[in-house]
């Protein structure tokens, strides 16, 4: 909730106008009318409050409304996923320029009216940009998928606040060169967590009997790890790396590239959620997944 100057000009005015009421032949009706009028005055006020909202949030996606607006869609940390109109966004001299760019984290004052499909913002302030996930192409990609996909699978007009802490701190992590390494894989797992589908890492999924050691397979469509005493002699299907990595993944150590699990992470998630939206960020993460790795000449 917000006490803006706003509101306590409004609610000045009004407590100052019924000090200037004289009935001077009806002292009773007078007391009774001053008594009425102060009640509205908290109601008014009470009423602001629900109205105007201040919140954290994560631009998830920007398109042009018209040749000076914009419409942005920001996961927030106290109503979810919103939808904002920034009237005048795209000016040289936008007081919002850069709280609202793409993937920002920023703090925003707007009205919120819960019967309207868009919200009219107020104030924003940049808290957060990003400035080295966004000079780095691979971890901008990734968090261009974590975006896409709370955009498209998370829950509407709920608080989500889970999803809301996870994907700030993962993209601090994407904006850390000693933390963004594993940053985007430790994000889909508790994405998966969060979500209801939970991993259970440290045990073999036929035997129950603990992990010593990276599994010998994974199975995306069922979520479970098998030791090698019950994989015997058959062949894995997962990938060495992929399963190296959610060793590392489970037991917090540093690991190089995670790539791999994160398939595997995203596969498991596409069997339970059904992935009917297409997730287009996702192709631009391979490509540039492929340009990484094309060695230099």
């Amino acid at each position: 909730m917000l006490a803006t100057d706003e509101r306590r000009e409004i609610c000045s005015a009004l407590l100052a106008s019924t000090e200037k009421i004289v009935l001077p032949y009806n002292i009773p009706l007078q007391n009774t009318l001053v008594s009425r009028l102060s009640s509205l005055v908290s109601r008014l006020s009470s009423l602001v409050s629900r109205l105007m909202q201040k919140s954290k949030s994560i631009v998830l996606h920007r398109y042009p409304y018209s040749d000076s607006s914009w419409i942005v869609k920001a996961l927030t940390e106290e109503c979810g996923i919103v939808s904002f109109i920034v009237k005048g966004g795209k000016r040289k001299e936008s007081p919002f320029r850069g709280a609202l760019d793409p993937l920002a984290l920023a703090e925003v004052v707007f009205k919120h009216n819960p019967n309207a499909e868009l919200q009219f913002v107020k104030e924003a302030t940049l808290l957060r940009w990003h400035e080295s996930m966004r000079g780095d192409l691979l971890h901008l990609a990734q968090a261009q998928v974590m975006a896409e996909m709370i955009l498209r699978y998370a829950p509407q007009g709920v608080p989500l606040d889970e999803e809301f802490q996870h994907l700030e701190a993962s993209l601090a992590e994407l904006d850390s060169r000693d933390l963004a390494d594993g940053a985007f894989a430790r994000w889909l797992l508790a994405t998966c967590e969060m979500w209801g589908y939970h991993l259970e890492l440290g045990a073999c999924g036929r035997c129950e009997k603990p992990l010593t050691e990276p599994a010998a397979d994974f199975s995306p469509e069922s979520g479970t790890f098998l030791c090698k005493d019950c994989l015997g002699i058959a062949s894995p299907r997962a990938k060495k790396e992929t399963l190296d990595g959610f060793w590392a993944l489970h037991r917090n150590l540093p690991f190089q590239d995670f790539q791999y699990t994160e398939n595997a992470l995203i596969s498991y998630l596409r069997n339970h959620i059904g992935f009917l939206k297409e997730i287009h960020s996702l192709q631009w993460l391979q490509e540039i997944r492929k340009l990484c790795s094309t060695p230099k000449t």
